[in-house]
């Protein structure tokens, strides 16, 4: 038990709703069950083609990933990674994060997240 499960401010009969809470949320998706807009933007957008882009922001992103990949990720992560997948794929994966944070953006910003 933590320091603040033993506060006054963490009542003993909270640990009951918390456990359940902790058991039901190890099932299915974490979307699914955080908010239930998330996972069906995270569906649609995984169903669709990548959001439009000009040449340069491609480029960009491109050369984003390089440099999260070589400057921002710590070496002992990195060089987990590299035993045991191929760099072009670490490269792949981490361009897809960077494109759905894009396509995030662009949501935000259309207003297609306002019921959040």
């Amino acid at each position: 038990m933590s320091e603040a499960d033993e506060s006054p401010q963490h009542p003993d009969w909270l640990d009951e709703f918390e456990e359940l809470a902790n058991a039901e949320l190890n099932e299915g998706s974490a979307c699914a069950q955080v908010h239930p807009i998330m996972e069906r933007w995270l569906e649609k957008l995984l169903a669709e083609d990548p959001p439009t882009s000009r040449d340069a922001v491609w480029q960009a992103m491109s050369c984003l990933t390089t440099e999260i990949l070589y400057k921002l990720t710590p070496d002992s992560i990195l060089d987990l990674l590299q035993e045991n997948i191929e760099e072009e794929e670490i490269a792949a994966w981490l361009e897809s994060v960077i494109l759905i944070g894009r396509a995030f953006q662009i949501s935000l910003q259309k207003g297609e997240l306002d019921d959040l």
